[in-house]
């Protein structure tokens, strides 16, 4: 299977006032780990941590992260148990926030900060980087806009 990412638009006003500022079409992202009939298993960080789920009848936006072929359902499972017991990351609102802030208005790259946390870009992001491509650069915070612009990924 190939590597496959989804994204969703913004559904609440908060959600889409945050995507209008940053110029983003997407909101939470999450990794397919399979097709499952006519659904998706998923794997993807909520507010409860990392979880397995399912895509639903969500509308989403499906990306392929370029360079990962045939990759093993099994993969994509064995990495999300590595890293299973994650919190979300509460805190890395804020601090990309500030990240985006001052890059845009100040043109300074403030060192990202790695924890033991992950909200749903990070997840996405982290998983990819386990299977060997990093989508975006090591001191970006993820988030949606540099998501989409990523050269690693391509929009389906």
């Amino acid at each position: 299977m190939l590597a496959h990412l989804f994204a969703t638009p913004p559904h609440s006003w908060w959600q889409r006032l945050i995507c209008r500022i940053i110029n983003a079409k997407t909101f939470h992202w999450g990794w397919l780990v399979c097709q499952y009939g006519d659904d998706w298993i998923t794997s993807e960080s909520t507010g409860k941590g990392t979880t397995i789920s399912r895509l639903g009848k969500q509308k989403v936006y499906f990306y392929r992260v370029k360079g990962l072929d045939n990759i093993d359902p099994l993969e994509v499972l064995d990495i999300h148990s590595k890293y299973g017991l994650w919190k979300y990351d509460w805190n890395v609102i804020f601090r990309t926030a500030v990240w985006w802030l001052v890059k845009h208005y100040l043109g300074k790259m403030l060192p990202r900060h790695h924890d033991k946390e992950v909200n749903c870009q990070e997840w996405v992001v982290l998983i990819a980087k386990e299977l060997g491509v990093n989508i975006i650069s090591d001191n970006e915070y993820p988030c949606c806009h540099n998501l989409e612009q990523s050269l690693y990924l391509e929009h389906l």
